[in-house]
């Protein structure tokens, strides 16, 4: 039963209502448009509209809506620094990478091996990059979600993220790409309207602002208070965790695959641009939602969420909000954590299917008549892989700046230094600098000591990763030297070595 006293019934059964909606519009925008590889494509069509609601709701996510959420409850303003590290890495995708709309490409790794001299080696090793690092962003949703369904229902943790599993992946399989664009973008609606409703309602529940603030000046932490709650989290963790965020959403490859399905490049980057700006405002709201939370929790002794603050989001739905509108920002917190997890496990299956079924196959891939039941087999098994690494996840917020900072920098920004500097950059630095960038993220998440000096100097992984990878990847271009090959041979390389997809 529910801590919350809210009625879990209520809940559960709206909660089922929405599911069954969106696996329905999920079937209805997909019919006749998800046969073969347009499953995990949508027909690469997409326009400004779809483009800005689906990355919309995907950055309105787990992290920047509960993980944010949190992270405000314990810092105040410092709730918001993830949100700018998302804006930051949108404009920057925006800017440098929404032309590879024009070369056809499918996934990173196909990118990548472009930047990288046409090298096969880069491009294997990305596949294998990306697809592990979406098992880490959907354990990420899933964690989100499940935090949420256990906090509102009472539901043992391991049910709740099985629970959360299945909601997305039902609709993910029925529909493929199109059904998470569609759904997507309905999703976005609903969180805006229930995160708008929670904002106007946090701060007089609270008490007002100065209630607020003398909250935090009572727990002996007045820094929470000021600018992006520097005085609270400290400058070097803050600006670890903004670039922790912005490298992983720009290694993310479910934002890439957006550029990718687009109509063209213009609309990507017009798509990306207005993601960005509504980021950017939305950054502020979990901090302002968070302190709320942190001040309503400390005057009623709400230990449940003094406790553990990624309750805060459920916490307020349920003790700030009328009961119907508390029930839809309910299902807006859910809806956060489906709108992330159904566009990584879609962009999941993908790499499965283009870049790694082929890497374990010799090279050998799916016929197209066959690419749509073996696009849902490869549904099931990320998601399944997904929800092992979950069970290893618990605070939202520490299992991005931890995991993503560790394991992201070493891919984005190879392949950053990769779209800067194509033409000079060698093969064999992109593989180097994946590799000693890959390297140095699992030592600092498996030796403790090394975890400790990181964290004692950095504040977090993300800094000396992208450091050491950028060090590399140039030192090592200097050293060696690109072949004669001219882009479109590269090219050619590139498009021979993946399933066609547009014959």
């Amino acid at each position: 039963m529910s801590t919350t006293g809210t009625n879990p019934t209520i809940f559960i059964i709206g909660f089922i209502v929405y599911i069954a909606f969106m696996i329905f519009v999920g079937w209805l925008s997909s019919r006749g448009k998800n046969e073969g590889t347009d499953y995990l494509t949508g027909g690469r069509s997409l326009s400004v509209l779809l483009i800005f609601g689906t990355i919309g709701a995907t950055m309105i996510g787990t992290g920047s809506s509960m993980g944010a959420m949190a992270n405000g409850f314990r810092s105040g303003w410092g709730g918001s620094t993830y949100g700018l590290g998302c804006c930051l890495a949108l404009i920057l995708i925006g800017l440098l990478f929404s032309k590879m709309r024009d070369y056809d490409f499918i996934t990173m790794s196909e990118e990548a091996q472009f930047y990288f001299d046409g090298n096969t080696a880069v491009r294997k090793l990305t596949g294998v990059l990306t697809y592990v690092a979406e098992w880490i962003f959907i354990a990420g949703s899933i964690n989100g979600g499940a935090k949420y369904l256990q906090y509102l229902t009472g539901m043992d943790t391991l049910v709740s993220k099985v629970v959360c599993v299945l909601a997305f992946g039902i609709y993910v399989y029925v529909g493929g790409y199109l059904a998470v664009v569609w759904t997507d973008l309905i999703q976005l609606g609903i969180l805006l309207v229930g995160f708008a409703a929670i904002i106007i309602k946090a701060i007089p529940a609270a008490g007002g602002w100065e209630a607020i603030e003398a909250a935090y000046v009572a727990a002996g932490d007045p820094g929470a208070l000021t600018f992006y709650g520097l005085g609270s989290t400290g400058f070097m963790a803050a600006v670890s965790l903004i670039i922790a965020s912005a490298l992983g959403e720009m290694g993310a490859p479910t934002f890439r695959t957006r550029i990718y399905t687009s109509k063209d490049a213009k609309t990507a980057r017009k798509g990306y641009f207005f993601a960005a700006a509504m980021t950017l405002i939305f950054s502020l709201v979990p901090s302002i939602v968070g302190m709320s939370a942190y001040t309503m929790a400390t005057a009623s002794n709400a230990t449940q969420v003094l406790n553990n603050p990624d309750f805060a989001f459920a916490y307020m739905a349920t003790n700030v909000l009328a009961p119907a509108l508390g029930l839809l920002l309910m299902i807006a917190g859910l809806s956060a954590t489906l709108s992330s997890g159904d566009s990584d496990a879609i962009a999941g299956a993908t790499i499965l299917m283009e870049d790694v079924y082929p890497l374990l196959t010799g090279g050998k891939r799916i016929p197209e008549e066959k690419m749509k039941n073996a696009s849902r087999i490869a549904v099931i098994l990320t998601l399944f892989l997904s929800f092992l690494v979950s069970l290893r996840a618990d605070d939202v917020m520490a299992f991005i700046n931890t995991v993503l900072g560790a394991m992201m920098p070493g891919l984005v920004m190879t392949l950053i230094i990769g779209r800067l500097w194509t033409k000079r950059v060698t093969g064999v630095a992109g593989l180097c600098s994946m590799i000693g960038g890959t390297l140095f993220g699992l030592s600092y998440l498996l030796v403790p000591s090394l975890t400790t000096v990181v964290d004692n100097t950095f504040s977090g992984p993300a800094i000396p990763c992208a450091i050491l990878t950028c060090v590399i990847c140039v030192v090592v271009t200097l050293c060696t030297k690109r072949s004669d090959k001219t882009e479109k041979q590269i090219l050619d390389i590139v498009l021979e070595g993946r399933t066609d997809l547009q014959r």
